[in-house]
């Protein structure tokens, strides 16, 4: 049997156990309350570390937003400015007159080109004559306002064209560039014009206007040269419905640039069975083959189309000229780029693409 505790033993264990819990609860407190501080630091920091990681994403969305915006700027400055650019870089036009409401220009290398080509047969002629300095003088003179007229109708007939593009471009919806309009380079002449809404027939019924327009006019000529007003008339007329001829073969050779080639790249799409880039592929071939053998007859054979204009047979510098244009579809083609070239730029495949897309605008042709 133990021995019974007294009450003084009892007050003071029970004083002791309330001096132990006086200690836990202020160890627990100042535990408690040196948590809380901590806590509350840690909170400060973490509110200044959020705030201050906020604020980086922030200056950084606005700098990315800014950047995007200038880098929005600078490529809508570029496309806005590269079609211009290569329009005064290559072509150094130079406004010349209007023709219902198109302007016309003239691109200076057609101005240095046949200057050479007209000074060079000057030259040579006189070189195989014996006229002496003033009958060379007068020579040249007579043959320089001959040429100066030949040319006058020559570029005019292929205004013609061109102007035949417009109206039928126009007709079903299209739009003529208004500051390029029509620039006369040394091969022929150029309309720059939007195609925005047309579909692939209106497309191609603008195309063969310009072609088609030389037929009318040979007739022309032709029934001008019975009249046989004069010698010289009879002479330019005759020449110019021979030429007139020549320009409607001409231009539906599938050669590109050519008309041709822009008709043969219409009836390919028309088909909506092969993708627009198996459309390019065979415009690509079917122009090296033919302008391959544009090259070789205009070197072993006297046929010539540019002969009838130019006096001479140029027909293998035009050739090379299609070949460099060709090879610059193909060089798009290989790197996956052609939607970016005019001609193909507003088809995305073929069995969808009989109409045009009508949200965006898209490039100015050539025709």
């Amino acid at each position: 049997m133990l021995p019974r505790a007294s009450a003084r033993d009892e007050e003071d264990a029970r004083a002791d156990d309330d001096d132990v819990d006086e200690d836990v609860v202020g160890t627990r407190t100042a535990t408690t309350l040196a948590t809380e501080d901590d806590r509350e630091e840690l909170e400060r920091e973490m509110d200044h570390v959020v705030n201050a990681v906020g604020d980086d994403v922030e200056s950084g969305a606005r700098r990315e937003e800014r950047d995007g915006a200038s880098d929005d700027d600078e490529n809508a400055n570029e496309d806005e400015r590269a079609p211009g650019d290569a329009f005064e870089r290559y072509l150094a036009p130079k406004y010349w007159f209007t023709v219902r409401d198109v302007k016309v220009h003239v691109s200076l290398w057609t101005v240095y080109m046949w200057s050479v080509v007209l000074v060079t047969s000057i030259l040579v002629l006189l070189m195989l004559s014996d006229l002496g300095l003033f009958g060379g003088v007068v020579f040249a003179v007579v043959i320089s306002a001959w040429a100066a007229a030949l040319f006058a109708c020559i570029y005019g007939t292929m205004i013609v064209h061109e102007m035949a593009h417009i109206e039928a471009c126009r007709r079903f919806g299209g739009r003529v560039d208004e500051d390029k309009g029509i620039i006369l380079w040394p091969f022929g002449a150029l309309a720059f014009v939007h195609l925005d809404g047309l579909t692939l027939s209106q497309e191609l019924a603008a195309t063969l206007a310009g072609p088609l327009s030389h037929a009318p006019m040979a007739l022309f000529w032709l029934l001008f040269k019975t009249l046989k007003l004069t010698e010289d008339l009879t002479f330019i007329s005759e020449m110019l419905f021979r030429i007139n001829i020549a320009m409607l073969i001409w231009h539906f050779l599938p050669c590109y640039p050519m008309d041709g080639s822009r008709v043969l790249a219409c009836l390919v799409l028309l088909t909506r069975r092969v993708r627009v880039e198996t459309a390019a592929w065979i415009v690509c071939v079917v122009s090296y083959v033919c302008t391959v053998a544009y090259i070789v007859i205009s070197f072993t054979t006297d046929i010539s189309f540019t002969a009838m204009f130019a006096l001479q047979n140029i027909d293998p510098i035009f050739g090379a000229f299609c070949l460099l244009a060709t090879t610059h579809v193909l060089y798009l083609l290989r790197n996956g780029r052609v939607r970016d070239h005019p001609t193909f730029s507003r088809y995305e495949i073929v069995h969808d693409a009989y109409h045009a897309f009508d949200d965006v605008s898209t490039p100015e042709v050539f025709l």
